[in-house]
């Protein structure tokens, strides 16, 4: 069946109805009708049929409940899709892929409407919607196409095994608003500050993200925490159909095109986080959000120089993804040295597996530069010149958002997500040391003990003189206002 996808395919998204088939190579899809439902919509005397449907595509399974008329508007727009193939082979719908082995375009017959006969017999009924979409599965020219994919409620994401199960996948509209951020920004919440978007909404076992169906791209993703919960009706969404979605940091509102489609959107994106998400819905250990993880190899670093060497060596190694978050990074630190190459310099690193085709994503503080001269904008914009595969992202921006006393002192390096460095240091100046506890590294003697250079007590000597200037001896106790001294 394959290992599918790669987690790349999250940072090149395609359109929803961009070329390219979401499905894993060379394994079957499967349709199978397992039941129906009989409502009566508002004052309509006629009853409605939906059709529950299970699918199965290797080790994934998803549920979808569909109408009669669903199938109809697939019909129309694949018999419109083979029209365009045949007369039109030359244009860019030959792009897409020929059938395999010469396998027939047949377009295979579509049921006939509910009536009379369909509510007596409503199990030949289903017999015959489930041949129907199976033949139209065996042939690829049907099954990639874009009014297929939307129908079946898959995107280049359904199929991602890190990303978990297949999930609950649709178009839906969803408000603006609703960020729990303090400060200046608008939560969208008044009713002449939101506005509503088409958007590609989908769930996994721990998190949802919507994404622009034009372009595919990622727009949002609500993780599954403690504070997660969801409610249905007019009175909590202030909207007609509306669920709402909410977690520690939002309430996402989305819109239904009725209160039983609602319903069933609220239910499975509950019955998601609930069952195969639970372990994140409560606090664990040290008021911790992850559940514990047993069996998990682990190796502790005491200095510097042996944790620069194996982030090092990680960082060599990775072959999809590369996150940073640091307090402080200095892109032109050495990770190994002594230092006879730059191979082991860390922008030159960095750059040389973005040219490999890896994505490097790094989060830094960003700090209030009167009070501390880290230069994050310095570090940003280093690696951002290196290469299109390099994201940087400074945070917070303490303006909008009102946040002052508070940093990110997270130290956190992961590579393809399988290799965690955590609570270590910062990729910067002034960490890299041996069990030796040399003052620098610097000069050539190897000698033991402490090593003391014109530029040290220079260092020193200004530091001297910046908290002299900063606070006077007579400002400072008397165990602070001494002489310094080089040793």
């Amino acid at each position: 069946a394959g290992e599918g996808p790669p987690r790349a395919r999250l940072y090149a998204p395609l359109p929803l109805r961009g070329p390219g088939a979401p499905f894993l190579p060379g394994v079957p899809l499967t349709a199978r009708v397992e039941g129906t439902e009989r409502y009566t919509a508002g004052s309509k005397v006629r009853t409605n049929t939906v059709y529950s449907l299970r699918l199965t595509h290797g080790e994934f399974t998803w549920t979808m409940k569909k109408k009669f008329k669903h199938f109809q508007e697939l019909h129309r727009d694949l018999m419109r899709h083979k029209i365009l193939m045949t007369f039109l082979p030359l244009s860019r719908f030959a792009l897409q892929s020929p059938p395999a082995g010469g396998a027939s375009l047949e377009l295979p017959s579509l049921p006939h409407g509910s009536g009379d006969e369909g509510a007596r017999r409503p199990s030949s009924k289903q017999k015959q919607l489930e041949s129907y979409l199976n033949a139209l599965l065996e042939i690829n020219l049907y099954r990639d196409y874009h009014a297929m994919t939307e129908f079946l409620d898959v995107s280049q994401l359904s199929f991602i095994p890190d990303l978990g199960p297949k999930g609950l996948e649709g178009m839906i509209l969803k408000r603006s608003g609703g960020h729990r951020i303090p400060g200046l920004n608008c939560t969208g919440r008044h009713q002449f500050c939101y506005r509503w978007s088409k958007r590609w909404l989908v769930v996994k076992d721990s998190f949802l993200l919507y994404l622009k169906p034009e372009s595919g791209a990622i727009s949002f993703v609500l993780l599954f925490d403690p504070g997660f919960s969801i409610q249905v009706g007019q009175k909590p969404t202030e909207t007609k159909y509306g669920v709402q979605v909410n977690n520690t940091c939002r309430s996402l509102i989305l819109k239904c095109s009725s209160y039983r489609q609602a319903c069933w959107w609220a239910q499975e994106i509950s019955d998601l986080a609930e069952n195969k998400g639970r372990d994140f819905l409560r606090l664990h250990r040290h008021q911790g959000f992850a559940p514990v993880r047993t069996e998990t190899p682990a190796r502790w670093f005491v200095n510097g120089a042996g944790y620069f060497a194996a982030v090092a060596d990680a960082l060599l190694m990775a072959k999809e993804e590369i996150f940073i978050a640091d307090w402080w990074l200095s892109p032109e630190i050495y990770l190994k040295r002594p230092a006879q190459t730059d191979d082991w310099r860390l922008d030159l690193l960095l750059k040389r597996k973005a040219e490999e085709g890896v994505h490097v994503c790094v989060l830094l503080f960003k700090e209030v530069e009167l009070a501390l001269g880290i230069n994050s904008d310095y570090s940003k914009r280093a690696l951002l010149l290196l290469h299109p595969n390099i994201k940087v992202m400074r945070h917070p921006d303490h303006v909008s958002s009102t946040v002052v006393l508070w940093a990110h002192h997270e130290k956190l390096v992961v590579v393809d997500q399988s290799v965690a460095f955590l609570g270590g240091l910062d990729l910067a100046y002034g960490r890299w040391d041996t069990h030796q506890y040399r003052i620098t590294d610097l000069d050539g003697d190897d000698s033991p003990g402490p090593k003391v250079t014109h530029s040290l007590i220079s260092l020193v000597a200004a530091a001297r003189s910046f908290l002299l200037l900063a606070c006077p001896p007579a400002c400072l106790p008397a165990s602070r206002a001494a002489p310094l001294s080089v040793l």
